[in-house]
């Protein structure tokens, strides 16, 4: 995939966590959230791009400095 596809397919994966009020659904949603905001991460680090900086998308880990 490419930038764009994973970028809509995070998007797409956090409307369905919002608009589903069941709990497996919802934790399968979180799942994928993670798993793509990883993969944008990776691809943006590969390209270059500085994501030491903070949070690009829903579900990247929280840099330590952000997290006190």
């Amino acid at each position: 995939m490419d930038m764009n596809q994973l970028l809509h397919a995070h998007q797409i994966a956090l409307i369905g966590k919002a608009r589903t009020t069941l709990k497996a659904p919802r934790a399968a949603y979180g799942d994928t959230i993670a798993l793509l905001a990883g993969r944008i991460q990776a691809l943006r680090e590969d390209g270059g791009a500085d994501v030491g900086a903070g949070r690009f998308v829903t579900g990247e880990p929280v840099a330590e400095y952000l997290a006190r």
